[in-house]
Parts: C-alpha cells; structure tokens; sequence
C-alpha cells in the first residue's frame, strides 16, 4: 500500500506506509449504565438533602430530560434558553442542536439564570451526590450516566433511534446504535421480515 504526503515546503513526498501491515486493535464496548426509575428518584432526592451546590439539582434534571452532556448543561446562557427549548452549542461533535423540555424545567432554568447569571462548575458535586446515593455505577460513568439514562428510556419507550440521535448530537447513527437493543421490539423484525416468512407476500 502506497501513500503520498502532501508537505508544505517541499512539495509532494512518495513513500511506503510505516503501517500498511499493521492489524486494527479490537477494543470491547463499554459497559453503558443507565438509572432506572426509583434510582432516578432517589439520586433526586439525595442532592436535594446532600449538597449545598445551588447548582446540581437542575444540572442534573436538564441532562435527564435532553440528554445533554454535564459540561453542554453547564455552559447554557440566557439566551440559549428560549422559545421552549434549550439550545446547546459548541458541543463536542460541533453541531449546535436545540431540545424543547417540560413549560415548567423551562421556566425552572429560565429563572435560575435570570438569578445567578450562568451555572457554576458542578461536576464535582453531582460526582459526590452520586457516591451518596450509593447507587452502583461502572467505573468511570459518573455523570455521564444521566446522559445515558435518557437515551435508554427514550428507546425503551418505543421513540425513534433516528430521532435520538438528532437529540443526543451523535455525528454518526453508529454512536446511537448502541441502545437499540432496549428496544421492547429489538430484533423481531428478524422473525417477522426474513424470506421464509415473507415468500409469497
């Protein structure tokens, strides 16, 4: 396998791939952890009586109703928050997206904002809430489990995987397909749609 590097001084540079030969690394998937509905619950009511942060508590519910990752939740200004929704920009796949949310989160943010100015940095808080509430989580998860507890309930309720990747911001279908096997229908197409079922329709 050839390869031809284009170099800013000296023109074009033909030589042999140092890696032509080298076999792609197989990385298993990462365990996704999401909150069921009591646990969702009780971490609600745990950084109501667990921490001081003005913060978390509406941290933690805009990334459970848009899916929104902790650091988009905390980088809303006033005047991302209109019309209904929010809307989330300079995300990490660089596409802006907006989320409607709940006539009474939004009126919730609205006012937050309007009191304080902006959110303050709060992941260190939603991290210690979280050991509080004693819910297990894999390594690593932390707030990044409420991101992953809307999309899993988005699907379980039978929402559209399409749809879910335009709320969650996801470059490619690939990242989104990841939940699909939540889905009360996941895979009966298979049953229902293969040629010996299908013959003669």
């Amino acid at each position: 396998m050839r390869s031809i590097t284009t170099c800013a001084i000296s023109g074009e540079i033909e030589y042999e791939n140092p890696i032509s030969k080298a076999k792609m690394i197989k990385i298993d998937e990462r365990e996704l952890s999401w909150l069921s509905t009591e646990e969702i619950q009780h971490l609600l009511a745990t950084i109501e009586t667990f921490t001081s942060n003005p913060h978390v508590l509406l941290l933690t519910k805009i990334c459970l109703a848009t899916g929104a990752r902790w650091g988009e939740a905390e980088s809303l200004t006033k005047k991302q928050v209109a019309d209904g929704k929010l809307h989330f920009v300079r995300t990490k796949s660089g596409k802006s997206r907006s989320v409607p949310v709940s006539e009474g989160l939004f009126e919730e943010i609205r006012s937050h904002l309007e009191r304080r100015g902006a959110f303050a940095s709060s992941l260190s808080a939603c991290r210690r809430a979280l050991k509080a509430s004693e819910i297990e989580l894999p390594k690593g998860q932390a707030a990044h489990v409420l991101r992953h507890t809307f999309a899993s309930h988005f699907v379980m309720n039978g929402r559209n995987i399409i749809t879910l990747q335009k709320i969650l911001g996801h470059s490619t279908i690939v990242m989104t397909m990841r939940y699909a096997h939540l889905a009360k229908d996941h895979l009966l197409d298979a049953v229902q749609l293969n040629p010996l079922n299908t013959r003669g329709n």
